[in-house]
């Protein structure tokens, strides 16, 4: 395992400290908001406005990283995430809060592509899987324990910003003291939205309301927990361990998609999902251990739902598609994050804080009810081989081309070799 990870010690690191940092930053905005008093439906705004830099980043970063090369961006985007992450306390203000979101979005979308973008280039056929792995590892753990860091400070000041400032800003350092020639980006031919929905409509209803899902939970359980009165270290337990839990329970759900009929498993998961937030509802006033017990579980069932669709897609697609519709269904994932924390906050201000469980409850209930329907009406999955439930990290521009499923649109890289002989395009 060793000799396949360790081309890719410098990446792993930087992209843990960037997630542990980035971690803490989401949590810690969500608290901190609360405490501010800003109106709850304002509070879904500015959420939102993290996954709308994120898919404005897909698009803008690209050209930038091609004009002055991998590591050069990778410090630029690391600065203007860890520069945005200082301003905070500074400009306590709505609106300079809801830019502050939106450029790290878009920052850490054009880091992400400068690190999937590296581990495609370097990754031989073989061992995209492994790869794959531990990279979904280092992704999950780096930003479960980064919730775990709101214990270090007070969220009523400065210096759990300036932490998460340092965690950013230390990224940049394995990545810059290591020379690559910077591989090309990986030229995605994306499958229009219309020939996903001919496809799979199951899949990308599945990947939308899974991103509205995962969006308002992120982004506005701190916000339910501080005013449902959890202390920090409830409110770094409710979410570190909601998204450990959800990393742990990915190879059981995953292993029953791939035994049973796959829309039955998503039907299940997400009908025990809107139980689970109904469950949570009733827990909220008789302690936090109930409610961080079940988030627990709820997490588990949660964050398997956008990894189910994107594998029920892949079902009805060929293997020279798979890779074009991962982007084109990462994109309407984004677009879910975008709508989920301005509908649940909505709701939030009307009832109050448990208003985002019920507006997951009824995510849940949706997708699980047009399952069903997909199922008793739909077209009967390919048999055959289908496709292989794969657990992916939970944000990502081009992880997708790590995974051995869509071999016949790769390329093939050599460990064996010995570094590349510096070129003009070497960079410093």
């Amino acid at each position: 395992m060793y000799r396949v990870i360790s081309p890719f010690v410098a990446l792993f690191v930087s992209i843990g400290l960037l997630l542990g940092g980035g971690g803490l930053l989401t949590t810690l905005v969500g608290v901190r908001m609360s405490e501010e008093t800003f109106p709850t439906t304002l509070i879904g705004v500015i959420t939102a406005c993290y996954p709308v830099g994120f898919v404005i980043g897909t698009r803008l970063c690209a050209p930038i990283i091609a004009a002055v090369g991998h590591i050069r961006s990778f410090a630029a985007f690391a600065a203007m995430a860890a520069i945005s992450t200082l301003v905070y306390p500074m400009l306590i203000t709505p609106w300079v809060w809801a830019g502050l979101r939106l450029a790290y979005g878009l920052s850490l979308a054009g880091l992400f592509m400068v690190t999937e973008s590296w581990l495609n280039d370097r990754t031989p056929t073989e061992r995209r899987g492994q790869v794959l792995g531990v990279y979904s590892i280092v992704t999950y753990v780096a930003l479960g324990g980064g919730q775990f860091l709101l214990l270090t400070g007070r969220s009523g000041g400065f210096e759990l910003f300036s932490l998460a400032a340092m965690l950013i800003a230390a990224a940049v350092v394995p990545v810059t003291i290591t020379r690559i020639v910077s591989p090309e980006l990986p030229s995605i031919e994306r499958v229009t939205l219309r020939a996903l929905l001919d496809a799979s409509p199951l899949g990308v209803v599945g990947s939308a309301l899974a991103g509205m899902i995962n969006g308002a939970f992120l982004g506005l359980a701190p916000v339910y927990a501080r005013e449902t009165g959890f202390a920090d270290a409830g409110i770094a337990l409710l979410m570190g361990l909601s998204i450990l839990g959800g990393f742990l329970l990915q190879w059981p759900i995953g292993h029953l998609s791939d035994r049973f009929n796959r829309r039955d498993v998503l039907v299940g998961v997400s009908l025990a999902m809107a139980v689970c937030s109904l469950a949570i509802v009733l827990a909220t006033g008789r302690g936090p251990v109930w409610v961080i017990a079940l988030a627990v579980l709820w997490g588990g069932l949660a964050f398997t739902l956008y990894p189910i669709a994107l594998s029920l897609a892949n079902d009805f697609l060929s293997r020279a598609q798979m890779l074009g519709a991962t982007a084109g269904l990462l994109l309407v994932h984004g677009l879910g994050m975008i709508i989920g924390p301005l509908v649940a906050s909505q709701l939030m201000a009307l009832i109050g804080p448990v208003g985002l469980f019920y507006a997951l409850a009824g995510a849940g209930l949706a997708l699980g009810a047009f399952a069903w329907l997909r199922q008793r009406i739909g077209p009967p999955i390919p048999v055959g081989e289908p496709d292989t439930y794969r657990v992916v990290p939970r944000e990502g521009v081009y992880a997708g081309g790590l995974d051995p499923r869509y071999e016949e649109v790769q390329l093939e890289f050599q460990f064996d070799e010995g570094p590349p002989a510096p070129t003009p395009e070497t960079e410093p």
